[in-house]
Order: structure tokens, then sequence, then C-alpha cells
């Protein structure tokens, strides 16, 4: 299309552009824009036309240019008539819009064009399919229903199936006012599982138990209109069991019933008890539009609204009328009750005697406040209730309510209201004063003042109840008021609720009832007046406090240095509690002046001041995010700044008292700083110009040190101080200062104790070294003790400075000491030496050993390894090595034992094994008792030989009979065992079907098998299939060898062979007289399906019913089939033992024996076989000439060997049921009777029978087959046939011929109720008027008058009228009561049915 540009198509997105060009044109607001020009002259038409004509082309396209397109689109949207050039001028009004181009319009169309089938013929076909489907499944679930207790999973499944595919085409086709969104179609498709669920697979659900009677019921009715639509009506219902079921007479054969009523005076008072009501203005007349919906509301409604109690002593009243006065106001009104039958009415007590006359409390509906009594009650006839005189007005004020509230404080306070309702406020330091001082919360009651409140505070979890008495008592005070009932009116009062809050938590203020003057108590629940309104919280928070962290020095300093080792500042650490961030104010006092200062914290962990700053340090106050504090601790912080440190060297010569000259210096440091101080010097001898020099370190924690410098080297020694440090310098300061000090050493003697051995065997010697310093030679005296002894000992002429003195040798085990008691230099210098010794320890003897074997020795197995345990004593601390050989060789073997835990040495092999020595780092002594090494044999298995037979070159067992079990296998074999048990034996089972294969060739079957067994032990054999049996041993594994050992002992009987014969097997067959094999289906006695089934009709007469049956039987004898046994290749002759099971009856067992070939006939006898009906044949055992036997008895109990069904059935009976009113002996029948029969035979049955000379025919599945009398008429039961037998039995009778009467009916009156008010002594007639065939018996009674229309009273008088032969009766009475017939019977039937 040319200027398709600018356009927007019908059906695009643009939704809105729809929708506003479908509003009407006299909308404000919503006017199209003009028409768009078409021709060079503008186009006049008034508002409307313009309105109308621009909504129409709107809604079909929007900026359109050009005369030509417009008349094409406005031609598609008329297809009747194309407008032409002169009429777009005048553009009519659109027509009417069709269906197609409504739906067009307002959005998405059909998945069917329009053009193919309009949108209203799509929505008409989808109703109908989907009323088609609905009309199927209500048919198929009352089918399913009619069958108590049967479910259906195929039809559950077909109909999910087609619910789904409904579903399904629904949603793809969208049509308009039908469319099913994808949220729609999940849900329709639950819904739709959840009711298949419920209608073809729960019989006992809750839905089906509720919706299956009206389902019968509704479905009953229909059948019931269809049947009486005449000629096709009966023929499409047909004979339905529902109609039988749900069959009913109707309520019109007794109508009518007259109510007489003897009025006596009635009386009414309010409020009897005189007590005071209150009622809640709130929920009075509360009541939502949508709850009048719900089932019970109205109800609940009651009981909820406020009623004052009237007691009515009469009958029911007609109209109430009662006076209110307005406690405001004082004006009082005159009202009347609506709906009398709708007020709540309880039943005090019934008199029978005045008839409906009770005493009921009638609750009157109240929904205001105000003062009420009763102006006037009247009933039905306009008679006026007598009233209580002098009764007291009935005072029904406003319920109490009370509410929290919390109340405004100054601008200063840090009391605050949060968005929902709860309230925070900081920690008070005192009760007088700080925020709130006034108050914090108001407890705010409405109500018949003055009022009560019982309040509970909860303090962090603490309870605390509180009773507020007397709230709003000076406000009931009357100042002289004209009105009467202004004191009861409703007044708000407020207690404030006063709280010191010195303790930090969560407040939470409850209202939990008040009540007022009127002793009215309201409990106050959430749900009634709203959490908000009856409970208040109040958070607390604590005010923060700021200390000193715990590491801080509260008496000495902090020190800021300039050494790179020390921090130029210090972080002071705060201990901070509260809520964050933390703003900590403090001051800085330097000693010139006092700095305050501030800082903020985020967090408490880590919060700390970074003093950078010499000076005290002092905290004044912190604040959080809530509160502000003071400070927890008023400590101050002291932190200076340090100076660098100084040392003064100077020194005084040491003089020797005994040799004379210098021996020495001593140093004396002076220091300036902070201890400790640490000063490096270095040391060096003059002397040895090739020295270097030695840099030693002296540690103090004095400010002035003395240094004592003696060396052991004569020289001079120069010490060159080079730098000092102290605690807040450790990195140094440089210092120069030099001394030197000319030094003559004394002469001096060590002893190097790291040197010698910790221990010495006994006899041995031991040189002791010595390290000598001073001028040589030396001469030095040394001493050795012991505990027995002492000797001094001299040594001259050393020259050398390393010297080593022997010591020994040491006879005295124990501990020898070496002491240097003096030594002399070369001058002559001597020098006593004190402290310098060495000690040595001599050992007594050395270790001992001992085999630890008992007397039976030590045990191993073959190709394994042992050690031979060890009983040692010996020094923990030195490895003992042993020597050790057998008896019968001389090699000897070596071990080393080095820990406790292993003492043991490993055996080479069985023997008698004896220690050769034993020594450590001494020698030591063994006992020479031997120890005995034995070799465990392997363990063996053979089959003992006892019962066994032995061929040339095998052993085998004796031959067995095939096995039904493995119970009945008779036969083991025995096993010889040696070892340790138990054992563990493997052994192959070899199988051959063929018991005449030769041992050598390949078995068909070869099974390893595994047994645990004990001496003796035997192992099972095979018996359950025949064939040739092998049984070889594998291994064998004890408690010693766990290990499979194989068995290879030469001699040893390790294979045995084994035959089972065959069990004789056969099956039963059935054969006609011709020969020909019967083969039928699956009987009803072999669970298996595996028995053949023979069924043979007798036809009516064959048989003779009494004595001639056996008579009878023999000449059927020779049409029925035979019965022969067949036996598959065996050992003849054979034995066989037949079972007959009856269905009913006692079974007993037939012997068939000496076989003597493969296939034999089986005769029953006639008392077994000669009856009407079921039996099973069935094999029990069959025995052949080597004694094997073959059961065909499970373990299961099924019954299996091809057995035979056998059912001999003659033709059916039909007899009327005796509970039946069938079987009545003038088949004389009423309407609505059931007439039953009793079917006898095979069934299903086909069954003909006439109704009113109309010929009907069914199936019946059941025994018991039935048909309503629904219709006068004549019945007719004609012929009765098996329909499933091999050929139709049938029966035809002539003697089931029914006449089916009608009911009587009777009317009281003119059929309806009637009520009559009478006084007392007035007459009234009741005439009674009867249909049917005389002589009639009817029965009427007199009632008590019921407090319900329909309720059942109790029973005055009963009559029976017998015998009437006329039409109509009369009776006549006085008395009060409802007067009705209850039974009616003419010369054939009665109703209701006994």
């Amino acid at each position: 299309m040319s200027g398709g540009q600018g356009l927007t198509p019908v059906g695009s997105p643009n939704r809105r552009v729809q929708r506003r060009s479908l509003a009407p044109a006299h909308s404000p607001g919503l006017e199209s824009p003009p028409f768009p020009r078409i021709s060079s002259k503008p186009i006049t038409t008034s508002d409307s036309s313009r309105a109308l004509g621009s909504s129409f082309v709107e809604r079909v396209y929007r900026n359109t240019d050009g005369a030509s397109e417009v008349q094409q689109l406005l031609a598609e949207s008329s297809p009747a008539k194309p407008l032409s050039e002169a009429d777009i001028g005048r553009v009519p009004p659109p027509p009417p819009p069709r269906a197609s181009s409504v739906a067009a319009a307002k959005g998405p169309t059909s998945a069917i064009p329009a053009s193919v089938l309009d949108i209203p013929s799509q929505r008409l076909y989808a109703l109908s399919v989907v009323g088609l489907l609905a009309a199927w499944k209500i048919y198929e679930t009352i089918g399913l229903s009619l069958e108590s207790g049967q479910t259906s999973l195929y039809l559950f499944i077909k109909w999910c199936i087609l619910d789904f595919a409904l579903l399904y085409a629904g949603w793809r086709l969208h049509i308009p006012k039908l469319r099913i969104t994808t949220a729609m179609l999940y849900g329709l498709l639950a819904g739709s599982v959840f009711l298949n669920l419920n209608m073809f697979l729960f019989s006992s659900s809750v839905l089906v138990l509720a919706l299956k009677p009206v389902g019968l019921g509704v479905a009953s009715s229909c059948l019931r209109s269809i049947k009486s639509v005449p000629l096709v009506g009966p023929w499409l219902v047909g004979d339905s069991e529902l109609l039988i079921d749900t069959f009913q007479l109707d309520d019109e054969h007794i109508l009518g019933r007259h109510t007489i009523h003897i009025l006596p005076h009635s009386l009414a008072h309010m409020n009897p008890t005189g007590k005071t009501m209150c009622i809640d203005s709130r929920e009075a007349g509360q009541r939502t539009w949508y709850s009048r919906l719900v089932p019970g509301s109205s109800h609940r409604f009651q009981e909820r609204q406020l009623t004052i109690p009237m007691l009515i002593n009469g009958t029911r009243p007609a109209s109430i009328m009662y006076a209110h006065t307005s406690f405001e106001t004082g004006v009082r009104q005159v009202r009347a009750v609506k709906n009398i039958n709708g007020l709540r009415m309880e039943t005090v007590a019934s008199y029978p005697a005045l008839g409906n006359w009770v005493l009921a409390t009638y609750y009157l509906p109240v929904v205001e406040e105000g003062a009420y009594v009763i102006h006037s009650v009247r009933d039905s006839r306009g008679l006026e209730f007598r009233t209580v005189a002098e009764a007291q007005a009935t005072v029904v004020v406003g319920c109490p309510t009370a509410h929290l509230s919390w109340r405004k404080q100054d601008e200063n306070s840090t009391f605050a209201v949060g968005s929902d309702g709860h309230a925070s406020i900081c920690q008070r330091v005192g009760s007088s004063s700080g925020d709130g001082a006034l108050g914090l919360i108001d407890v705010v009651v409405e109500g018949f003042a003055p009022m009560d409140v019982s309040v509970v505070r909860l303090v962090n979890g603490h309870r605390e109840a509180m009773e507020l008495d007397g709230i709003g008592a000076k406000e009931t005070e009357n100042d002289g008021d004209e009105n009467q009932w202004a004191r009861f009116q409703r007044r708000t009062s407020a207690y404030t609720l006063s709280d010191a809050v010195l303790q930090a938590g969560e407040y939470v203020y409850r209202l939990e009832s008040v009540r007022d003057a009127a002793n009215h108590t309201v409990a106050l629940s959430d749900t009634t007046s709203g959490a908000s309104a009856i409970m208040a919280r109040m958070v607390v928070h604590a005010r923060p406090r700021v200390a000193w962290a715990s590491g801080l020095p509260a008496s000495s300093s902090l020190w800021l240095s300039d050494d790179r080792q020390r921090a130029s500042h210090h972080a002071l650490g705060l201990q901070l509690t509260g809520q964050a961030p933390w703003t900590v104010d403090y001051t800085i006092d330097t000693g010139a002046q006092v700095l305050h200062e501030s800082r903020t914290f985020t967090t408490a962990t880590a919060a700390a001041l970074d003093a950078r700053q010499a000076g005290v340090y002092s905290l004044v106050g912190v604040r959080d995010s809530y509160c502000a504090g003071t400070p927890a601790d008023m400590g101050r912080v002291t932190v200076e700044r340090a100076v660098r440190p100084t040392a003064n060297v100077s020194s005084t010569a040491i003089m020797a008292r005994e040799c004379g000259g210098e021996i020495g210096a001593h140093i004396t440091l002076e220091f300036t700083g902070r201890p400790p101080f640490v000063v490096s010097y270095r040391e060096r001898n003059l002397r040895n110009a090739q020295g270097r020099a030695a840099t030693r370190v002296v540690r103090t924690h004095q400010h002035r040190h003395v240094l004592a410098l003696t060396p052991s080297e004569t020289g001079t020694y120069e010490l060159e101080f080079f730098r000092v440090e102290d605690d807040n310098f450790p990195s140094g300061q440089p210092m120069f200062e030099v001394v030197r000090q000319v030094v003559h050493a004394q002469p001096s003697a060590t002893i190097y104790a790291t040197r010698m051995p910790p221990a010495v065997c006994r006899g041995d010697s031991v040189k002791v070294p010595v390290k000598l310093s001073g001028e040589a030679p030396w001469q030095l005296t040394y001493a050795v003790a012991h505990a027995d002894h002492h000797a001094t000992f001299n040594i001259t002429d050393i020259g050398d400075e390393r010297h080593s003195i022997a010591v020994g040798p040491l006879d005295d085990p124990g501990e020898h000491t070496v002491d240097l008691v003096r030594v002399t230099d070369a001058r002559g210098c001597a020098r006593e030496l004190a402290g310098n010794s060495a000690t040595v320890c001599v050992r007594a003897s050395g270790p001992r050993a001992a085999f630890g074997c008992d007397s039976n020795g030590v045990r191993l197995r073959e190709g394994g390894d042992a050690r031979i345990p060890i009983s040692l004593s010996a020094a923990a601390e030195f490895p003992v090595e042993l020597a050790y050989r057998r008896l019968d060789d001389d090699t000897v073997f070596h071990a080393t034992i080095r820990h406790a835990s292993s003492l043991s040495v490993p055996a080479h092999g069985a023997g008698q094994y004896v220690l050769v020595s034993a020594r450590d780092m001494c020698p030591g002594s063994v006992d020479t008792v031997p120890c005995a090494v034995h070799v465990e044999p392997r363990p063996r298995a053979w089959f003992a030989t006892d019962s066994l037979l032995k061929s040339e070159d095998s052993w085998y067992l004796p031959s067995t009979c095939e096995a039904a079990s493995a119970e009945t296998v008779a036969g083991l074999l025995p096993l010889g065992l040696s070892g340790a048990g138990p054992w563990r034996v493997e052994y192959f089972v070899d199988y051959w079907a063929d018991d005449t294969a030769q041992s050598d060739s390949v078995p068909d079957r070869s099974t390893l098998r595994s047994a645990l067994v004990l001496d003796p032990a035997v192992l099972p054999i095979e018996g359950r299939a025949p064939g040739r049996y092998r049984y070889r041993l594998s291994t064998v594994s004890d408690e010693r060898y766990t290990r499979p050992q194989p068995i290879a002992k030469p001699g040893d009987v390790v294979a045995v062979e084994h035959t089972v014969t065959r069990s004789p097997a056969a099956v039963l067959r059935a054969y006609s007289k011709d020969g020909k094999p019967l083969v039928g289906n699956g009987g009803l006695f072999n669970r298996r399906s595996r028995s053949q089934s023979v069924t043979h009709c007798l036809a009516p007469g064959q048989l003779a019913p009494t004595s001639g049956e056996s008579a009878a039987w023999a000449r059927a004898r020779d049409h029925l089939p035979e019965f022969r046994i067949e036996f598959s290749p065996g050992h003849p002759p054979f034995d066989a033992w037949v079972e007959v099971l009856p269905a009913s009856g006692k079974t007993e067992v037939v012997e068939v024996l000496a076989i003597p070939g493969h296939s034999h006939p089986v005769v029953l006898p006639d008392h077994v076989a000669s009856r009407i009906g079921r039996y099973h044949l069935r094999l029990l055992r069959t025995r052949d000439a080597l004694g094997c036997e073959h059961r065909y008895d499970s373990s299961a109990g099924d019954l299996v060997g091809g057995g035979i069904d056998i059912e001999y059935i003659e033709a059916p009976t039909v007899r009327p049921a005796s509970s039946s009113p069938a079987s009545r002996p003038d088949r004389s029948v009423c309407v609505g009777d059931i007439l039953a029969f009793d079917l006898r035979g095979l069934g299903p049955w086909s069954i003909d029978y006439l109704y009113n000379n109309a010929r009907r025919s069914t199936t019946a599945t059941k025994r018991l087959f039935r048909r309503i009398a629904d219709v006068p008429g004549n019945f007719t039961l004609s012929r009765v046939c098996h329909r499933n037998a091999a050929n139709d039995c049938c029966s035809e009778f002539d003697d089931l011929s029914y006449a089916v009467n009608d009911i009587p009916r009777i009317r009281v009156g003119r059929g309806v109720d009637v009520h009559q008010d009478i006084l007392e002594g007035d007459l009234v007639h009741i005439p009674l008027y009867l249909t049917g065939r005389p002589p009639f018996t009817f029965t009427w009674q007199r009632r008590a008058l019921a407090s319900e229309s329909n309720a059942k009273s109790k029973v005055l008088e009963s009559h029976t009228v017998k015998d009437l032969d006329a039409y109509e009766y009369t009776i006549t009475t006085s008395s009060e009561g409802t007067f009705e017939v209850t039974f009616v019977q003419d010369h054939y039937c009665q109703y209701p049915k006994a």
C-alpha cells in the first residue's frame, strides 16, 4: 500500500491509541484530532460528526494522507458498501461493530481467521464441545459410582488426556472472551487432575462422599425425565440400576395437616437480671458486605454483637417496639424491631399443655449507647403482651478502652519517637532531673468514669505489674446538669506514667485490661486494639564511657625518641562503650599551655589517641551516636621527650697481694639517659702485635657501673669504648674513650669436662684434659675422691698449656671426683683453685640377657618369619649387642637392641637357639637356657571314604532321586581335616546334565563354592536338578594359615562323583471322545494359568433332579471328555495320585497304580464327579519303578502340575427371592415394589420379560435380578439363558406374571397445611378424602404444637380407622394440636411401605 510510512495497522502493539479511539465523542478531554484533509477544500462537519469520523478513522489508521487511501480504508471497514469520495465529507456515524471487527479492534484475534469462521460461531462450537465432554464425564462418573467401592485407572488416564487436549486447544486458539492464559492453563490442569483423582481413583474421598448423593439424585431425576418421553424414553434409559436404587414414591399420597392453637395471654420482660451492659462502638454494626456470603458468618456476627435479653412468656411475637434514651441529649425515641424472625432465641421452658406456648428469651441487638425499655409487644393477631410493672431501664454504656500515647518533650531532650512508633532516650544519671522528668507516656482511657487500668512494665525481661485506679474520677462530677443520664456518657481521661529510666535496656509498657465504673472489664489484646495501641516499646541507650586502655602506665611516663628503633609517637589506647561512632574530648598539658582536642572513632577496636607531643594527656568527655557520657578513668598519661645517652670512663689498677704487680684494672662507667645501658668496647693485647681486638659489651641497669678487668694473659691491654646505648636510643650514640693497663696475669688451670667419657668400665683408666694459663712451666696439685677413699697427687714441669691427667685404673664402682687443688707458675706464684672438678662414673658390670620363651617355644608358619623374645637387664642409654646360635650349627648370629620396645631377635629357621654373649660398652653375661623354634604344618582337607563307593579310578556316592526342594535333598559328603580349626574349604561342583557323560569331558557348569566348617564336617550335595555331579576340593585355610593353601597331599581323596536320577514327571490332559485334545483358558484354580478348562452344558431335562441324578450322569458320561495322565520318558511301571478339588465340598484323592506305559486314562468314581458344578483335577505326586517320586505341591502353595478345571452346568433357573414381593402366591404387587429373582446357573444371563405388553431384554451379571414396579400394569418374566456357555442353555417360564397395583391416596381437607387459632371450647371439623380400592384402613394422630414448623413434637393421641368402604371421613375436635394422617391402606397396597 502506498503511503504506508507512518501508519499504525490494527492489532499493532500501540494499544493506547486504539483504546483512546474507542472513547465516546462527547467525553471531555478525549476528543480525537481533527479529520485529516483529503483535498484542498477543508471538510465541513459538525463537532459530533467530526469526532465520530475521526474516531472511526483513527481506529483503523493514523496520520494518513490522500483521499484515495481514506476511501480504501473506509471500504475495508464497511465491506457491505464502500464509501464514495462525496460521502467522506459527511462521514456518518459508524454502524454497530460486528463481532469480528470489535475483536480485531480490541486486541489479538483468534487463531482461526474470522473470514473462515466468525467469532460468535467459534465461541458457540467451543462451548458445545465443553458441554458435551462435561456431560460425558458426568455420565461415566455416575456409572462408576453405582459400583460401590470401584475405581478405574483407565477412566482417570482417559479424562486427564481429554481435559489436557481441551485446555491446550483453548490456550492455542485464543478465542475472544474464552481466552486461556498460561497461568490459567496451569491452574485448570491442576484442578482437572484433582477432580479426576476424586472421581475415578478415590472411592472414599471427602469430595466423592459429598458429591455422590447429589450426583445420584440429579442423575436419577434426569433419567426419570428422559424415561417419561413417549416411545423413545424407555428405549433410551432402559433398565437402569440407578432408577431402582433411587426410586422413591411421590409425597402426594398423604397431603395436608390441620393445626389448632388455643391462645392464652402473653408476657414480656426486658433484661430480667437488671445488669448494666457495655457496647464497643467500634465493632457495633461493622459487618462487611462480603461476610454475608460466607456460610456461618451471620451466626458469628450475632455472637459478637451486644444483645439485650427479653423474656417472652407466651406465643411468638409479631412486633416489638422499644424506647431508647440518649445519654448525651436525653431525648427518648421509640423504635421497632424490623426482622423479629432474625432475632436469636433460646427456649427456657415449653408447656405442651398450652400448645406452642413457651418461655423463651429473645435477644434484642443494640448498636448504640443509651437507656432501653420495652414500649410494646404484639402477636400476629394484634394482641398486646403484658409487661412487668415498674421495670428498670436497661443501661448500655460504652465499653471501656485504653491506649498508650507518647508525650511531647522539649527540644533539648534526647527523647525521640521513630516511624515504627517505638521511642528511644538516653539513660538518666539522676531521678530528679534529665529528659522526661515530667513523664514520657500517657495512658489514655475512654468509657464510663472512673476507670481502672492494669499495666505491665517489662524492663529487660523483668516483669512488673501496676494498677492505676480512679482515672477520671474528678470529671464525673455533675454540675447541675438537667440530663439525669449524662453521668453515663463516655469520657476520655489520661494518666501520665513517670519512669526514672536509670537502667539502660528495653522498656516495654503493655495494657492488660481496663475496668469502668460499672465493673465492665475488657481484656486488651492485639487483635481487638492493635499491638501499637496497647503496647509501647522504649529503648534506653546507655551513656557512653571512655577510659585509658589497661596497658598504659599509670605512674610512669611514655617517651618520645628520635632513634630509628623507637617510635616518634605513641598510640594511647582507649576503652569505649556505647554505639559507634564516638567522639572523645581530651586535653594536653604541655606545661606552657593546655590544649583542648577531640577525635572521632567509628569502631571501638584499636581505638587510640595519637600522642606526638610531650605533655600530660587527660580525658574530658565522650559522645556516641545517641548520648553523651563522662570518662570512666580520670587518670592521666605523661609523655616525655627523651635525651641522648652519654658515658664517662675512668680506670684504677688492681694490685696482686701475693706475687706483687698489677693483675688488672677497675673501669668505672658513669651514664646519663634512661636505663638499661649498653656500652660496647674493643679489647686488644698490645703484647701480641698480630692478635685481633675482641669486641665486648657491658649491660647494666645502674647509672654507675664498675667493670673488673683481670685477663689471664700477661701484657699491655688497651680498651677502646666506641658506643653507648640506653632504652630510648637502642641504636646507640658514638663515643671515644681509651684506657691502657699493664697486666701481670696469675696462674690458673681449668678442666675440660666435655671431653671426658660419661662412664667407664671397672678396671679402666681415664684421662682428664686440663688447660693452664700463666708463665710456664707449671706445677699442678689435684685430688681423686671416692666414697671409700681420698688421694692427692702432684704433677711438675708441665710445659704445655694443654695437659691430660691420667687417673686409674679405677677398680671401685661408683662415682670418682677429680678436683684441681693448686697451680704454681715459673715465677713461683701459687694460686689456690676452687670449684674446678670433674666426675667419672665407673660401672660395676655389663648387661645380662636371656631368652623369654615358655616351655612350648616359638611357633612359626612354614616359609614365614619369627622372632625370639629376649629378657634383658641393661642401661637404657647404651645399645646392647647380642650373639646367639643354634645348637646343631656353629653359625653365630648377631643382633643389636637399641630400644626397650624391641626386645626380640629374629629366628633363622627351626631349631634350638642359645645365647653366646651380650655387651654394651662393657661386657655382660647371658643365660644359656635354649629356646625351641617350631614350624606349624599346613592345613589339610580330604573326603572321608566311609560312606563312598570306589570304582576303578574314582570315588562316588550312591545315586539319589531328584529332589523337589533343598530341604528334601538326601546325602552329605563327610570331610577329613587337619590343622587348627575352624577351616574354610573351597571346592568346585562340576555338573553334566547327561548322567552318562564321561568324567574327562567338559562339564556343562562348574561352580566354585566356599564353606566354613568345624571338625567333624560335611559338605551338602546337589539334588534338585538331575544329572551327574563331581565335587573337587580346591583350597583349605585355618586359623594359622589364613591364606588358602592348595590341597596337594598324595593319597588324599579330593574328588567324588554323584548321579541324581530324574524324577517321573507327568501331566493331565483332556480329550474329546474322538481323540482330539481339548485346550482351554487358564482355569479358576490354577494361579499360573497352566491348566485346561473344560465346560459342558447339560440341556434342561437331561439330568434327573433327585433320585435319578446318578442314572442321568451315566447317560451323560458318553458325551463327556476323557482325562488321561501322560508321563515323560522314565522307568515304568508308574504310580500316580490325582486330587479332585470341588469348588465346595470335601477333597478326595484318586490312586492310579501300576501304570505300565507312559499314557493311561484316569477314571473318576461316580460319587466324586457325578455332580453338577465346578471342580479341579491336579496331580499330587508320581513314582517310578526306581522309587523316585515327584511332588507337585510348591512351597508357596500354588497349584501346579498341569491341572484341569472342569465345570458341568445345567440350564439356568429362576426363583422369586424369598424377601421380595415377587414371592407372594397371589402374584400381586404394588407400585414401588422391587421384584427380585434368584438366578441359578452359570452367569452372565440373558433375561427376557414383558412390562405392560412391552417386550424387553437385558443382561444380568449378578445372581440377584431386580426390577422396579414404577407404574401400574402387568409384569411377566418369560425366559433366562446362559450368555457365555458353550451352547446357550435357556429356560422358559409361564408362572412369573404379576399384577402391579397403584398406591392409595388420602387428603386432609384441601391437601394443604392449615393453621387455625380458636378459643377454648370451639369445635373444628376436619374432612379426609381417600382414593383407591376399598376397604380402606388409615391412622390419624394429634401431635403437640411444635416450637418450629418443621419439628416433630410429641404424639398426644393416635386412632386407626379400619375397613372403611366410603371415600370420605370427618374428624370433629376442640383440642389443641396438629392433626395429620400417618398411614393409609387399601385392598392391595399401603403407604408408606412397611
